[in-house]
């Protein structure tokens, strides 16, 4: 079926936002006397929502009251520091320049906090149609669920099976599969190519613009 959407992930996948998260998350466990991580340990912290990077970034066995402190905190130190490091990955502007000239609708569906997700999208891909953007909401089930996805598909008034969800983690992959779309793994972001395997991803891409070739076959 031709593809008439895209959904992406937004950390890992459009954006390189790892150091951000790590350096916020740093500052914050600095804060309440914890240990901290080197960056490269965020590649599996990240990918689920804030509350699970929380969980996994603090020690074993730390109270439910400790973790909602730091979240807290932490949700203040990464609103301060929106864009200073993160950028879009290279390839990425000339591959959403590329789709703005075809007939196809793009969405954002993310795990990070939603006002977040807003943020990024408006101060890094303003230019780009963009028509559904959507992070982590209260009342909507994160992602693997494939509620916000098939919300999206909804507002874009497409079938399922007309939409490409792009992302890095299994996670997203997952996403793809419960919301009956393709998925497309990127070797660019977070975690590796043998865990976008091991879940089965439809497509494996090594730079942007490879995505291209996948909707005109």
């Amino acid at each position: 079926m031709k593809t008439k959407g895209i959904i992406f992930d937004l950390d890992g996948t459009l954006l390189d936002s790892l150091e951000e998260i790590a350096q916020s998350m740093n500052e914050v466990l600095k804060e309440f006397n914890l240990p901290t991580h080197p960056l490269s340990s965020y590649n599996q912290f990240v990918g689920d929502g804030a509350l699970y990077l929380i969980q996994r970034a603090v020690p074993k066995k730390s109270s439910a009251q400790l973790i909602d402190s730091i979240l807290t905190r932490y949700l203040e130190v990464y609103n301060q520091s929106l864009c200073d490091t993160t950028q879009p990955y290279e390839g990425i502007y000339e591959l959403l320049k590329a789709l703005n000239s075809l007939p196809i609708q793009l969405g954002i569906l993310s795990n990070k906090p939603h006002q977040f997700t807003l943020k990024y999208a408006q101060a890094l891909f303003r230019e780009f149609n963009f028509s559904q953007v959507h992070g982590q909401k209260q009342d909507v089930p994160k992602k693997p669920h494939p509620q916000g996805a098939l919300s999206i598909a909804n507002a874009f008034n497409l079938a399922p099976q007309e939409i490409l969800f792009v992302g890095d983690t299994p996670t997203d992959i997952h996403t793809a599969h419960n919301a009956n779309m393709k998925s497309i793994g990127v070797l660019w972001g977070f975690r590796t190519k043998e865990e976008l395997q091991e879940a089965q991803a439809d497509y494996l891409v090594q730079h942007p613009l490879e995505i291209l070739d996948i909707i005109k076959n």
